[in-house]
Protein backbone atom coordinates (compact mmCIF):
# COMPACT_ATOMS: atom_id res chain seq x y z
CA UNK A 1 0.00 0.00 0.00
CA UNK A 2 1.11 3.28 -0.60
CA UNK A 3 -0.01 7.12 0.37
CA UNK A 4 0.55 9.77 -2.08
CA UNK A 5 0.33 13.38 -0.51
CA UNK A 6 -0.38 16.61 -2.91
CA UNK A 7 -1.20 19.93 -2.55
CA UNK A 8 -4.43 19.28 -5.40
CA UNK A 9 -7.16 17.77 -5.09
CA UNK A 10 -7.08 14.69 -6.90
CA UNK A 11 -10.16 13.26 -8.95
CA UNK A 12 -12.94 10.92 -7.37
CA UNK A 13 -13.86 7.47 -8.43
CA UNK A 14 -17.04 8.90 -10.06
CA UNK A 15 -15.57 11.95 -11.35
CA UNK A 16 -12.58 9.98 -13.11
CA UNK A 17 -15.49 6.96 -14.87
CA UNK A 18 -18.28 9.30 -15.23
CA UNK A 19 -17.42 13.01 -15.44
CA UNK A 20 -20.37 13.84 -17.15
CA UNK A 21 -22.51 12.82 -14.30
CA UNK A 22 -20.87 13.92 -10.58
CA UNK A 23 -18.75 16.15 -9.17
CA UNK A 24 -16.13 15.73 -6.41
CA UNK A 25 -18.70 15.54 -3.15
CA UNK A 26 -21.77 15.62 -4.76
CA UNK A 27 -21.87 11.85 -4.39
CA UNK A 28 -21.27 11.93 -0.71
CA UNK A 29 -24.14 14.15 0.42
CA UNK A 30 -27.88 12.71 0.04
CA UNK A 31 -29.61 15.73 0.43
CA UNK A 32 -28.06 16.46 -3.18
CA UNK A 33 -30.11 14.75 -5.87
CA UNK A 34 -28.53 14.12 -9.10
CA UNK A 35 -29.80 15.15 -12.38
CA UNK A 36 -31.53 12.25 -12.97
CA UNK A 37 -32.15 10.78 -9.71
CA UNK A 38 -32.48 10.44 -5.98
CA UNK A 39 -29.31 10.26 -4.00
CA UNK A 40 -31.42 10.21 -0.53
CA UNK A 41 -31.62 6.60 -0.51
CA UNK A 42 -29.70 3.22 -1.29
CA UNK A 43 -29.99 -0.61 -2.17
CA UNK A 44 -28.91 -3.19 0.43
CA UNK A 45 -27.03 -6.15 -1.67
CA UNK A 46 -27.50 -9.49 -0.30
CA UNK A 47 -24.67 -10.74 0.94
CA UNK A 48 -25.04 -13.71 -0.88
CA UNK A 49 -26.49 -12.96 -3.97
CA UNK A 50 -25.99 -10.18 -6.81
CA UNK A 51 -29.85 -9.04 -5.57
CA UNK A 52 -31.02 -5.69 -4.57
CA UNK A 53 -33.46 -5.81 -1.26
CA UNK A 54 -34.52 -3.23 1.28
CA UNK A 55 -33.54 0.68 0.75
CA UNK A 56 -31.84 2.44 3.65
CA UNK A 57 -31.92 5.83 3.71
CA UNK A 58 -28.07 7.05 2.77
CA UNK A 59 -25.60 8.68 4.85
CA UNK A 60 -23.77 11.83 4.60
CA UNK A 61 -20.20 10.78 3.58
CA UNK A 62 -20.61 7.52 3.00
CA UNK A 63 -21.20 6.88 6.89
CA UNK A 64 -17.97 7.89 7.68
CA UNK A 65 -18.41 11.62 8.75
CA UNK A 66 -16.43 11.45 12.10
CA UNK A 67 -13.29 10.38 9.69
CA UNK A 68 -13.92 12.50 6.38
CA UNK A 69 -15.91 15.17 6.88
CA UNK A 70 -12.74 17.37 7.55
CA UNK A 71 -11.96 17.06 3.74
CA UNK A 72 -15.11 18.47 2.31
CA UNK A 73 -14.80 21.78 4.12
CA UNK A 74 -15.23 24.78 1.66
CA UNK A 75 -16.59 22.69 -1.17
CA UNK A 76 -19.80 23.71 -0.61
CA UNK A 77 -19.14 25.79 -3.46
CA UNK A 78 -17.49 23.02 -5.69
CA UNK A 79 -19.11 22.21 -8.73
CA UNK A 80 -21.65 18.93 -7.74
CA UNK A 81 -22.03 18.11 -11.51
CA UNK A 82 -20.00 18.46 -14.60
Amino acid sequence: MRFTFTDERPQSFWEEILPAEYGFWANVNPEVPHRRWSQAEERIIDEGSSMFWDKVPSQLYNGYGEFVADMYKGLEDEQLFM
